[in-house]
């Protein structure tokens, strides 16, 4: 296996992580979300998702099966995040056009992290788990989470948006 590969790899997970760190760290302090940058975020991390799954793909194609089933987790994983993060997500008017004021909370920074050491503890319970084989499918599964939640968090505040948009008319 290219070791460089696995390198790139690692710093997709990285650059995932730093984002949703940055996300994660946002949640404890009100912040106005603005409809028309709102699927920025979402946009790039779904591009990094494909990249990195194509990626692993071609590294290691009879690893198909483990990406898959890496890949499938980290949508359930990101969905449940996202709704997580949604639910105790508090949202009121941002006194501007196309926007609204998101309050998350430590429950939601909590909700992020457990996200992340479940990656973390899945490396020492999937079997050959620091192998670089492995590797490559894991942080695929694990971008896939972040692009899903995401994506989950995206669309609610969207409907948000929309709800006090149309209460302001």
């Amino acid at each position: 296996m290219d070791n460089s590969l696995v390198t790139q790899s690692l710093i997709a997970l990285v650059v995932a992580a730093i984002v949703v760190f940055r996300f994660a760290a946002r949640e404890l302090k009100p912040r106005v979300i603005k409809a028309s940058t709102l699927w920025l975020r979402p946009g790039l991390v779904v591009v990094l998702t494909a990249w990195l799954i194509w990626t692993t793909l071609t590294v290691d194609p009879a690893g198909s099966g483990q990406l898959a089933i890496a890949v499938a987790a980290g949508a359930v994983a990101g969905v449940v995040t996202g709704v997580l993060i949604v639910r105790y997500t508090s949202f009121s008017p941002a006194g501007i056009p196309n926007a609204v004021m998101a309050r998350g909370s430590k429950v939601t920074f909590g909700i992020w992290l457990a996200a992340f050491v479940l990656r973390f503890l899945a490396r020492y319970l999937v079997p050959h788990g620091a192998d670089a084989r492995t590797q490559l499918p894991m942080n695929s599964g694990t971008v896939t989470l972040v692009a899903v939640a995401f994506l989950v968090i995206a669309i609610a505040f969207q409907r948000e948006i929309a709800r006090f948009s149309a209460a302001r008319t």
